[in-house]
Order: C-alpha cells, then sequence, then structure tokens
C-alpha cells in the first residue's frame, strides 16, 4: 500500500486552543491538550480511491496559546505590584507604630 501521508496541505483556520475533555484522547490532544483547526486539501497526485478511503485532518495539535502566557505574565505583573505595594504599606504602618525608634 502506498503511503500519501505527505501528499495534503492544510492552513490554520483557528488559533491554539485547549481541548475539551471529551477530546482528549484524540490523537491531536494526546500531546498536551490543545488543538488548532485547519482546513487540508489533497495534492494532485494522490489517486481519488485513496481520498475516498482516507479522512484530511480538521485539527492539528499545537502549543499553548501566546495569549495564555501574555494574560498569565501580566496576572503575575498586577500580584506583584499589589503584594510590593501591601509590604510597603505594612512597612509604613509598623515604622508608625514603633514611632521611628532606632535599635
Amino acid at each position: 500500500m502506498d503511503d500519501y501521508s505527505n501528499e495534503y496541505t492544510c492552513r490554520l483556520i483557528s488559533k491554539c486552543q485547549a481541548c475539551a475533555p471529551s477530546e482528549l484522547n484524540q490523537p491531536f490532544c494526546k500531546l498536551n491538550g490543545y488543538k488548532q483547526e485547519v482546513a487540508c486539501e489533497w495534492n494532485g497526485t494522490v489517486p481519488k480511491d485513496y481520498q475516498d478511503s482516507h479522512q484530511l485532518p480538521e485539527y492539528q495539535e499545537c502549543t499553548h496559546p501566546e495569549e495564555k502566557d501574555r494574560r498569565d505574565f501580566f496576572r503575575n505583573e498586577f500580584l506583584f505590584i499589589v503584594l510590593g505595594i501591601a509590604a510597603f504599606a505594612v512597612y509604613v504602618w509598623r515604622k508608625k507604630r514603633i514611632g521611628y525608634s532606632r535599635v
């Protein structure tokens, strides 16, 4: 049997997104739980009977979305700023309570 696995081309349709829990057993979700929708077309060299008996992929595996990285980064930055402000507020409060005395 001939191998025509490289005889189709795909283009991306959607951004990388998390797989639904029901899809985690699918080949495109097994790597890391993320998928990306693709539109694939057979190249002209693939016989019609092979095309009829095989299905083109609808999704492919992908790494986690960049938007998630960006969102996580800014969330963490915000939390660090809030923690810094809280720590500074506690420092000022303690200094006032002690009365700015030196040890």
